[in-house]
C-alpha cells in the first residue's frame, strides 16, 4: 500500500512538482547508500535483512504513511487535529518533516528488500544454468511484488465512498463555497488491515524462511552437468569392456 500513498497525497493537494522533487534528492542517494550499508550490518545473511526491512516496513514504515497523508490534507485545507493548532512555521516543519521522513523510509526497505533479493538468488543460482536460473527467480519475484500494488489500487477505488458537495452562498450573499459532507476514504481501513497481515505473515513463515536460510547450496542446484558426466562415463566403461572382449 506505500506504493499508493504518493497518489493520496496528490489527492489531497500535494503538487506533482514536489514529488518529483523528492527523487532526485531522496530517493536516489539513498538507493546508493542503503546496499553498501546493508552489507556491512547483515555480513551476507540476505533473508535475515530482508525480513528486518518486511517488518519495518509493516509497521513503523506504515505509521509514518498514515500520519504523512493526514498531515498534507490537514496542511493544505489550513485545518483538522493536527494543523488546526500549530502556527505557519510548525506547520511546515511538520508537513516537510513527515514527507521527507516517509519517502526516506519507503526507500530504505524497498533498497534493502531488493539487494537482499539479488543477494540470496546470486549465492544460490546454479552455475550450470546460471543465466537461466536467475532469470526465472527474478521473474517469480518481481510477479510477487508487482501484483499487490494493482490490488490494492483496486481496493481503495472500489471501496472509496466520495463525498457529498453543494455549493452554498456566504454570509455576504456573494462569495460561494463548496461544502462537503459524508464519503469514505478506504486507505486508511485499507492499510491498517493489511498491516495486521504482513504482521501475521511475518509471525507465520518466519520458522519456514528461516529453514530456507539454511538450506545447503547443493539444494539449488538441479545437477544437470553431473548426470551428463556420469552417463557419459557409465558409456565410456560399457565400450571398453566390449573392446576387451573382443581381443580376447
Amino acid at each position: 500500500s506505500d506504493n499508493v500513498k504518493f497518489l493520496k497525497a496528490v489527492e489531497f493537494g500535494l503538487s506533482k512538482q514536489t514529488t518529483a522533487l523528492l527523487s532526485p534528492t531522496i530517493v536516489l542517494p539513498l538507493g546508493i547508500i542503503v546496499p553498501i550499508v546493508a552489507t556491512k550490518v547483515w555480513h551476507n545473511h540476505p533473508l535475515r535483512q530482508f525480513m528486518a526491512a518486511f517488518r519495518f516496513r509493516v509497521t513503523f514504515v506504515a505509521l509514518i504513511d498514515v500520519l504523512m497523508l493526514l498531515t498534507v490534507r490537514s496542511y493544505k485545507n489550513n485545518d483538522g487535529i493536527i494543523m488546526g493548532t500549530l502556527n505557519s512555521a510548525l506547520s511546515q516543519i511538520l508537513f516537510w518533516g513527515l514527507l521527507i521522513l516517509s519517502t526516506a523510509c519507503q526507500t530504505i526497505v524497498q533498497s534493502l528488500q531488493f539487494n537482499a533479493q539479488m543477494t540470496f538468488f546470486a549465492s544460490r543460482v546454479d552455475p550450470a544454468i546460471g543465466g537461466s536460473y536467475m532469470t526465472l527467480l527474478n521473474t517469480f519475484a518481481n510477479l510477487g511484488g508487482t501484483w499487490p500494488s494493482s490490488a490494492v489500487m483496486y481496493l481503495v477505488g472500489q471501496l472509496t465512498v466520495p463525498p457529498k458537495c453543494d455549493a452554498i452562498l456566504g454570509e455576504d450573499g456573494e462569495t460561494v463555497r463548496e461544502v462537503c459532507i459524508g464519503g469514505r476514504d478506504a486507505y486508511f481501513p485499507l492499510q491498517l488491515g493489511l498491516s495486521i497481515l504482513g504482521c501475521l505473515w511475518v509471525m507465520v513463515m518466519k520458522k519456514r524462511v528461516q529453514y530456507i536460510a539454511d538450506l545447503p547450496d547443493d539444494a539449488w542446484r538441479t545437477h544437470i552437468g553431473e548426470v551428463e558426466e556420469d552417463e557419459n562415463g557409465e558409456t565410456g566403461k560399457e565400450r571398453g569392456g566390449g573392446s576387451m572382449v573382443e581381443n580376447k
